[in-house]
């Protein structure tokens, strides 16, 4: 965690200081390339690559060892897509809460409606947020944190703190129930399947679902709603309620297609504490 927060330290402050010369010293507008999708999709890769890489070379494991994806079945699929579903609408709820309670500051405001409400740059964020995030965040907590803290831990304690590390990694708490429930959602995925490629889509769905909701035509209370994300609204009961359903319907889908815990779980990285004294 500590080394991709670095890597990403390293990259993005350059061109923050650019984006501050342009501004101040040339006098012409900030090309603000730090938030521009496809840099943050580059800075993403390598921050993230670089500790997969490291605990690839620590466990001595291939690629192909390291990250089982396994047989997913259209059952699966469905029930990953209908928890997804349910529990993206939950958070949204629970997310208006947290934001009455703590108002977010203006700085990450903009960030957010610059990543999500943007009409413009629409293809390089669907990669960002649909490809790029999900499959290197993925492969990092629930192909190397999580399974190798299976091999040191109850797999109950090994998905909380997963969850955990994934929630901080947003480095914001406005951002950390949502991902710390998720990351729960994804490890759980993890857990019965066995298969990274399943927590890739259930990611790539998540993040989906954020975006569509900013192009949905009609005007829903606290999930849709306006890009001021200051006014705070919150979701009507008829949204809320179908939500727990769809979320209920998922784990009860999810369970049928897939087998016990302990027959999905792959192999469990053996600890090499021993041989790095």
């Amino acid at each position: 965690m500590l080394l991709a927060f670095g890597v990403q330290l390293a990259l993005a402050v350059p061109l923050g200081i650019l984006d501050v010369l342009c501004e101040r010293v040339l006098h012409r507008p900030s090309p603000e390339l730090e938030r521009q999708p496809l840099i943050i999709g580059c800075i993403n890769l390598v921050a993230i690559g670089v500790p997969i890489a490291l605990g690839l070379h620590l466990n001595r494991l291939s690629f192909r060892r390291a990250f089982p994806f396994g047989r997913v079945t259209v059952r699966q699929v469905v029930g990953v897509a209908l928890m997804v579903l349910g529990a993206s609408i939950l958070l949204s709820e629970v997310d208006n809460v947290f934001r009455a309670l703590l108002p977010p500051p203006q700085w990450l405001l903009k960030v957010f409606k610059e990543l999500f409400f943007a009409q413009d740059k629409l293809l390089s964020r669907i990669l960002l947020l649909v490809i790029i995030a999900p499959v290197t965040e993925e492969l990092l907590f629930r192909g190397i944190i999580l399974r190798g803290l299976l091999s040191r831990h109850r797999p109950a304690l090994a998905l909380v703190l997963t969850a955990l590390l994934f929630g901080l990694l947003h480095a914001n708490p406005w951002q950390f129930l949502s991902a710390f429930a998720l990351g729960i959602v994804f490890g759980w995925f993890y857990l019965r399947a066995g298969s990274v490629g399943l927590c890739i889509l259930a990611h790539a769905i998540a993040n989906g679902l954020s975006m569509v909701a900013t192009f949905v035509p009609w005007n829903i209370p606290g999930m849709t709603g306006t890009p001021d994300a200051t006014v705070v609204e919150f979701q009507p009961w008829w949204l809320d309620l179908p939500g727990l359903g769809v979320l209920l319907a998922g784990v009860w889908v999810f369970c049928l297609a897939t087998p016990p815990e302990q027959e999905a779980l792959p192999p469990p990285i053996p600890p090499v504490i021993k041989d790095y004294p």
